[in-house]
């Protein structure tokens, strides 16, 4: 049986998992696109301005999908052994794509970009390095979010043939 706590904490996992997936998505789909036409002191400006704040906000939202996706590994890995598995996948996938973020990105690529003391040759070469991992990131948390839809789904479908059975 699942408890509320067990739902809720798969619900907040997976909303937090699914943001940062559909951010990477639009970064990927529609920002990257976007810098890929400017030159290098105008993407390190770029870097230095909105980039700044939009960052700041997705620390959160990333610190969140952690926490909340340990929390529910560790409220179902007992209670659904039968998705341990899955679990793990979708936090190991998870955290991989956090490693990425915040060593390579917040630690390297970001800041190098942000100081805007590249040369602009340097710089465009710095944004193609960063857009290669973001794109290894987003396959990553990807991952993570069609996990946790399967487990959602058998889950489900669990449920219901219990259901069935019963009556």
């Amino acid at each position: 049986m699942t408890t509320n706590t067990q739902r809720l904490a798969f619900l907040l996992s997976f909303i937090f998992i699914l943001t940062v997936a559909a951010v990477y998505l639009f970064i990927a789909v529609s920002i990257v696109p976007y810098w890929q036409d400017l030159s290098g002191v105008e993407i390190q400006a770029w870097f230095v301005g909105p980039f700044v704040r939009f960052s700041y906000m997705m620390i959160v939202v990333h610190l969140m999908s952690i926490g909340m996706t340990i929390w529910a590994f560790v409220l179902h890995r007992r209670a659904h052994p039968q998705f341990r598995a899955l679990w793990l996948v979708a936090l190991v996938t998870l955290l991989v794509c956090q490693a990425f973020n915040f060593t390579l990105f917040g630690g390297n690529y970001n800041l190098a970009l942000q100081s805007g003391a590249l040369e602009p040759d340097v710089a465009l070469q710095t944004l193609d390095n960063w857009d290669f991992f973001h794109k290894i990131r987003t396959a990553s948390v990807c991952v993570s979010a069609v996990v946790m839809a399967l487990i959602f789904m058998r889950s489900t479908e669990e449920a219901a043939g219990r259901v069935e059975t019963t009556d």
